[in-house]
């Protein structure tokens, strides 16, 4: 079974901002642009042989920059979009306190079962990564596959192969262009690398982590 390598798209504003971003299409920062660069220089050393990206604009052109280096065409995979948050994208969390605060604390509490208005529960977007990692499983055992997502998208994918429940994934922390790895076997799934981010040179200080 294949290796996967996990990369959280570079920064944008929103993120630096701590606003929810969804399905609402930003744009990678100049800092995310750089971050992007700086780890497809780490992979260009790195056999790739597949590259698959969210459709959402700041995971393609993370996962164009890092393709750049292979000469692989990125292949556009919906299921790995991030989490849908309806109502709320472009809000804070601060914002969403005041402005929808029993919905918000109703969410918070149970996040796999209460949905945003009009968006997804973390078991929707479990169920929707684990179809695409049961794909992944049959592939050649020798391959190294990169998977370009987002920190809802990812989250779920590892609880997914690490058998961990979905209501524990608050608890990962995966940070704008960080990378992380899981070695698929026949039994199991082995996390070798977490959220590593020694290939950038600035501090992560405008990554905010916005659900805690």
């Amino acid at each position: 079974m294949p290796r996967l390598l996990l990369v959280r798209h570079g920064l944008t504003d929103w993120n630096s901002q701590g606003r929810i971003q969804g399905h609402t299409e930003t744009q990678l920062s100049a800092v995310g642009l750089r971050q992007a660069e700086a780890l497809a220089r780490r992979l260009s050393v790195e056999k790739i042989d597949a590259i698959y990206a969210s459709n959402l604009n700041r995971a393609v052109v993370t996962a164009r920059t890092i393709a750049q280096h292979h000469g692989l065409p990125v292949q556009i995979e919906p299921r790995l979009c991030e989490a849908d948050y309806g109502a709320w994208e472009g809000r804070t969390m601060g914002e969403l306190r005041e402005q929808d605060p029993e919905r918000a604390a109703a969410w918070l509490s149970e996040p796999t079962t209460v949905a945003p208005p009009g968006g997804e529960t973390l078991e929707d977007v479990a169920e929707r990564v684990a179809s695409f990692l049961e794909e992944l499983r049959a592939r050649p055992d020798d391959e190294q596959i990169v998977l370009v997502g987002h920190g809802g998208s990812l989250r779920a994918l590892l609880c997914v192969a690490l058998h961990i429940p979905q209501g524990y994934s608050r608890r990962l922390r995966v940070s704008t262009a960080s990378l992380s790895i899981v070695e698929m076997t026949r039994q199991r799934a082995v996390l070798s690398l977490f959220n590593d981010r020694h290939h950038l040179s600035d501090d992560g200080s405008g990554d905010l982590f916005i659900v805690l």
